[in-house]
Order: structure tokens, then C-alpha cells, then sequence
């Protein structure tokens, strides 16, 4: 399996990475090819891996942990994790060069190789090359960039809303505990589908998750006096997604929850944020075991109030289009999906909310309460 999890499905398996590479690689040296590059994605330490393992490949160019590595002074505040390139030694004897080139498009990963007659590699040299000012722009590229920059511009600069208070997005936060921004973006998603109240029910849907991993950036309220443009609204949730209506069995939702701390303390993407659920996990039980405590906000009810979850009973959940396809490995809930109504689009959503209060002050309020053992984790 692949060490990061990712949405599989009926037609998409994931393989052990050096057991398909291998695979592929055999293939390629039958053909008579003998100089090999690994491109991929799976973290500096599974690149490692791949070299010291995958018979045959004589290059690993990887990504996904945006790791720097340099030879030298490095030209800006970036603290190298290692020379360029890491030099593996493979199972099989060779020496196989590893590089990654951190991250958005700030260095250009340069690696001069030199192969012997046989395809071997003989020597590994070269370093990030840092895109600061010293480099020359193409004017070509430059021109058509320029044209959309205007088009961007106009629509990013739209005024949203305001805040006044830090809206805390930070992968440091929003996937290790509640998060301010996480409730902002939950209670939106529950607000959009107030629509159905009646004399047995205030509204039919009372609830939300959101993975923490989709929150990609904090809102500052000190720049800009905190005015929320679309630009801050797109740098939040930059992916494009939907917020959708599912119903899901009680039992499904445990299992969620109990998926949102399998790994906790890994820095991935699948801790939940909620709305409309009090939660409570010990981490000092076994992965599958955590769950203390799960509440949820009734609906048929005139004064809402937490009820214990029901696992037998269904219940209506507002999500991320990206976890009803079973993104951050929650395949329990793309296989056990009862019923999916597709929403719109989540930045439209977000956007509205904040427009309709004009100003947002979001608080951690201790919907998520983490502890280990008797201790509880602030």
C-alpha cells in the first residue's frame, strides 16, 4: 500500500511501491534500456527506499514532503535536510542519487548525472536553483500570464467579509485539534442546508465533517484591518470541491471518527473537524479504540441539545465531495453511503456565510476534546 492514503475504488488498487516499480523496471531493462529515472510522489523516506531496494533504477526524483536539500550555503532560509543529491546505497551496490526540491515552485531542481557505456551511474552533482529575481523571465510565458493576472486580480479582490479574530488554519492546528477556521467552515456548511423545518423537526440536517487536510491556509485578522476577499476564501480552499448532503448509518460515523485519530499525531490529512458533534477521543487506547464519547445535535427537537450517537440510527451529514469519494482513506463512508445529494461549490458556500454576517468571530469551543489517558491534551 501506498504509505499516504488516497481515494481507491472498484477500478484503482494501490501496490507496495517497490514491488510495482520493480515490476516495471524489469520490463524496461529487457527492452534494453538501461539509463532509469523513479519519478514520484511518496515522501523522501519511501524514495529512499526505492533506492535502496528497486533493482535498476539509477535516479529517484520524489516529492509529497516538500523536503529541501542542498550542498553548500543554501541561498535563502530554507534548513537543508540533507546534501543534493542524498547519495542511497542500493541493495545490489550501486550508488543511487535521491533529490526532492521543496516546494511551490520557489527552487528549480538541477542534477547533472554521468553514466559509464554500461548505464551506470558514474558521478552526481547539482543544486536547487533558487527562482528569485536573478532569474531571467521568458517573455512569451510572461505576457500570457500577465493577461490572466488582470482577470485573477478583479475576482480575487472581491470583498467577502470580515474578521476579528485570527482565523487559525494552520496544519499545526486544524490536524491535531479543533480549529476556529475548521467551526467557521463546518457551521457554513450546516447553515447552507437549513431549509426543511417543520413541526417535527427545526431542520433535517444538523450536522458536519470536514477533513482538516482541506484547510490549507489561516485568515489574518491583523492585515488588511481583516477584510476576507476571495482571494483569502480561495487560498482556504483551493481545490475546487462540492459540500454535499449524504446519510450514513450511526456505526459509519463511528468508524470515521475512530479513522480521524487512527494515525494521530502523523501530520495527515484525516483528522475531522464538526459541527453539530461533541466529540471525545482517548489516544492512549489502540487505533480503532479511541472514540470516548460521540454526541450529536438532534434535529427533531424544539430546543437542540447533544444526544449519545445511535448506531443503528441514519443520520444526514453535510461533507466534502472530496470525502464522499473516499479521500484521506475514509472508504467506509464511500462504501456505505445511503443516500448522496451533491451540493455546491464550497468556496460559493463559505463565501455566502461570511457575506451574510458581514463580520465572523469563530471560537474553539470544545467540540473535539482530546486526551491521553487522564490527561487532557489542550
Amino acid at each position: 500500500m501506498t504509505l499516504f492514503p488516497v481515494a481507491a475504488g472498484p477500478y484503482l488498487h494501490f501496490e507496495d511501491e517497490v514491488a510495482s516499480l520493480q515490476r516495471e523496471v524489469d520490463k524496461l531493462i529487457t527492452l534494453g534500456v538501461n539509463k532509469i529515472i523513479a519519478l514520484g510522489h511518496s515522501g523522501f523516506e519511501t524514495d529512499k527506499e526505492i533506492a535502496k531496494k528497486v533493482r535498476g533504477v539509477d535516479v529517484v526524483v520524489g516529492g509529497h514532503t516538500n523536503t529541501f536539500l542542498y550542498t553548500g550555503a543554501p541561498p535563502s532560509n530554507e534548513v537543508p535536510a540533507g546534501p543534493y543529491p542524498v547519495m542511497v546505497q542500493s541493495d545490489d551496490g550501486r550508488k543511487v542519487p535521491v533529490v526532492q526540491a521543496y516546494a511551490f515552485g520557489k527552487y528549480l531542481g538541477y542534477l547533472k548525472v554521468t553514466f559509464d557505456s554500461a548505464g551506470n551511474v558514474v558521478n552526481a552533482n547539482g543544486n536547487p536553483i533558487l527562482l528569485n529575481s536573478d532569474i531571467t523571465e521568458d517573455p512569451s510565458i510572461k505576457a500570457d500570464v500577465d493577461a490572466w493576472k488582470v482577470k485573477l486580480a478583479n475576482y480575487s479582490a472581491q470583498f467577502v467579509g470580515s474578521t476579528l479574530v485570527y482565523l487559525n488554519g494552520t496544519f499545526e492546528e486544524c490536524r491535531f485539534r479543533e480549529c476556529n477556521l475548521g467551526n467557521l467552515i463546518c457551521d457554513a456548511m450546516v447553515h447552507h442546508y437549513i431549509k426543511y423545518p417543520d413541526e417535527l423537526q427545526w431542520n433535517h440536517v444538523s450536522s458536519c465533517i470536514l477533513n482538516g487536510g482541506g484547510i490549507r491556509s489561516p485568515i489574518d485578522e491583523r492585515s488588511r484591518n481583516g477584510s476576507i476577499t476571495m482571494e483569502d476564501v480561495l487560498s482556504v480552499l483551493p481545490f475546487g470541491g462540492t459540500f454535499d448532503l449524504i446519510q450514513l448509518n450511526g456505526s459509519t460515523l463511528l468508524q470515521a471518527f475512530e479513522h480521524s485519530v487512527r494515525r494521530y499525531g502523523g501530520n495527515t490529512g484525516e483528522f475531522l473537524q464538526v459541527s453539530g458533534f461533541q466529540l471525545e477521543y482517548n489516544l492512549n487506547k489502540p487505533p480503532g479504540q479511541r472514540v470516548v464519547k460521540a454526541d450529536v445535535l438532534c434535529t427533531q427537537c424544539r430546543v437542540p441539545r447533544y444526544e449519545p450517537l445511535v448506531r443503528e440510527k441514519v443520520y444526514k451529514v453535510v461533507i466534502p465531495s472530496y470525502l464522499v469519494d473516499g479521500g484521506d482513506g475514509y472508504s467506509m463512508i464511500k462504501e456505505n453511503i445511503l443516500k448522496h445529494d451533491s451540493g455546491d461549490l464550497d468556496i460559493s458556500v463559505f463565501s455566502r456565510y461570511i457575506a451574510e454576517r458581514q463580520r465572523v468571530h469563530p471560537s474553539v469551543e470544545g467540540r473535539i476534546r482530546l486526551s491521553n489517558s487522564a490527561v487532557e491534551i489542550p
